[in-house]
Formats: C-alpha cells, structure tokens, sequence
C-alpha cells in the first residue's frame, strides 16, 4: 500500500513538472515573440533580430532559450501551428455550409478567416519570410495549406454529390486555387490594407468564391 502511494506521487511529479516545463515555455515564447512583434513592426526583418539581442530584452540567458527552443525559428513554426488551428477552425465553418447557403453566408464564413489570420500580421510575414531558408518553417507552412486544401476539396465533393457544387469543376484544382489565391491575398491584405478597404475586398472574395463554387449551379 505504502510502494504503492510513492509510486503514485512520483508519477504525479512527472506530470506536474512536464505542465510546469510546457507553461514556462509558453510563457517564455510569448515574452519573446511580443518582444520580435515589435521590432517587426518597427521595420526589422526576422532576419536581422538576433537571438542574442531577444533573451537580453526578454531578461532570459542564452541556455535558458536553447532549453525551450531548438533555435530562433522554432518560436515562429509552434506560433504558426496555433494561428493555423484557429484559421483551419474558421474554415470548417465555411465547410459546413449547404445547398441553402446565401452569399452573405458565405461572406460572414469567410470573415471568420480573415479574423483569425489578422490579429499578428508581422509574425505572419516572418513566417512566410522564413519559408524561404528554415526547412521546418516551411513544412509547417505546406502542411497547413495541405490541410486547407484537403478541407476544401471534400467540401467541393461533398457539394457535387449534393447537388449545390457545380459538377464540372475538378475538386482538388479548383480547391488548389481559391486556397493559394486567397493565402497570398490574405497575407497582402492584413498587413497594408486599411480596414475600409478590407470591407470591399471582403466582398470581393466572398463573390468570387459564391461564383466559382455556388452560383452556377443555381442559374
């Protein structure tokens, strides 16, 4: 009975230190990614911040950064596999949509991406600069669009069969375009755009995805 409880509270303390470690972590990596965000937005490039220069602002040592991350990049790829959960949350609701849907339903879905993807608009540049030269900010990047894309394509199926899809269009070609089309579009908008003109190129994406997908069906 006695082992028993030793056993019991040491594998207690295994799991209490690893939520410790991973709560430190994230509380170091978000020190340190306002810390980036700033610099960012005051003309830096991800590039030129060095790792250096960030745990001396953050008040960290350099072993105490190495311990949580592997190097500069790795706070950009775990920061990305968040921001892409939520954007993937918001897409799930546009893939929800049916036969019934309007194209003011379709622009309040699409809205909903645009929401999750516009709160960090330098960290998501950094990311997409880094895809140029970090293999695994990269990977992250792809498997993202991999997702977004394979989302797409059953929604567009999953239309077709239904009735409310346009039967004609090759599912995955046409998820590949609307999807790499409206990234880049996306990325241009939230960081030098002004909301009023958010607003129009909001509607402008919502009719070019209701015309492409919904409307031809429907005429």
């Amino acid at each position: 009975m006695a082992g028993g409880t030793v056993h019991h509270d040491g594998f207690d303390g295994k799991v209490d230190g690893r939520a410790t470690r991973a709560r430190r972590r994230d509380e170091t990596r978000t020190r340190v990614l306002d810390i980036v965000e700033r610099r960012l937005r005051d003309g830096e490039t991800f590039a030129d911040i060095k790792v250096g220069e960030l745990v001396a602002e953050a008040g960290l040592s350099r072993t105490t950064f190495y311990v949580y991350f592997p190097d500069k990049a790795d706070l950009l790829r775990a920061w990305y596999d968040e921001v892409s959960d939520s954007i993937m949350a918001a897409a799930g609701r546009w893939w929800s949509l049916d036969g019934t849907a309007t194209v003011d339903d379709v622009r309040a879905v699409l809205r909903g991406i645009v929401d999750a993807y516009r709160p960090h608009p330098e960290l998501m540049a950094a990311t997409h600069e880094a895809v140029g030269y970090d293999r695994g900010v990269r990977a992250a990047v792809e498997d993202a669009m991999s997702r977004y894309i394979t989302g797409l394509t059953e929604h567009i199926t999953a239309g077709q069969r239904a009735g409310f899809v346009d039967p004609a269009l090759p599912a995955a070609e046409t998820a590949y375009w609307l999807q790499w089309m409206a990234e880049r579009g996306l990325h241009r908008m939230v960081r030098v755009e002004e909301e009023r003109r958010t607003d129009a190129l909001l509607d402008a994406y919502s009719r070019i995805v209701w015309n492409t997908l919904y409307a031809p069906v429907q005429r």
